[in-house]
């Protein structure tokens, strides 16, 4: 395989930029107590991520008990559709394939003798 130096300094780029990317992970973090309002507000905002996780699991309360939609909010009639489709198609492919696809001997055609390539080509 030929090593071109394009390809070489796209590696080093994604290197360098790995270790950019990774090197923050290690800094250490703030000495000082974090202030009365921080707190408040990282106390509010992990309420309302809380709040908002039946939201993002398109999940919904119903007299108090919890459903979750199982359809993914798609109609059932898309996906009756969509299933059909499916397996139409699967149908219609393999009919294809059974039809058009003609079975091979068990024995290698034969073609004539090896020639070698100063033969071959003269």
């Amino acid at each position: 395989m030929a090593r071109s130096p394009l390809t070489a300094a796209c590696v080093l780029a994604a290197l360098c930029s790995a270790v950019l990317r990774c090197s923050m992970a290690f800094l250490p973090g703030r000495a000082q107590q974090p202030l009365r309002h921080e707190a408040v507000l990282a106390t509010a905002s992990g309420a309302a991520a809380i709040a908002s996780i039946p939201d993002g699991a398109e999940a919904f309360s119903f007299q108090g008990k919890e459903y979750f939609d199982i359809w993914f909010g798609i109609e059932p009639l898309a996906w009756a559709v969509a299933g059909f489709t499916v397996v139409a198609y699967g149908a219609i492919l393999k009919n294809t394939a059974l039809k058009y696809n003609k079975p091979v001997g068990k024995k290698p055609l034969k073609v004539g003798n090896f020639l070698g390539k100063d033969k071959e080509n003269p």
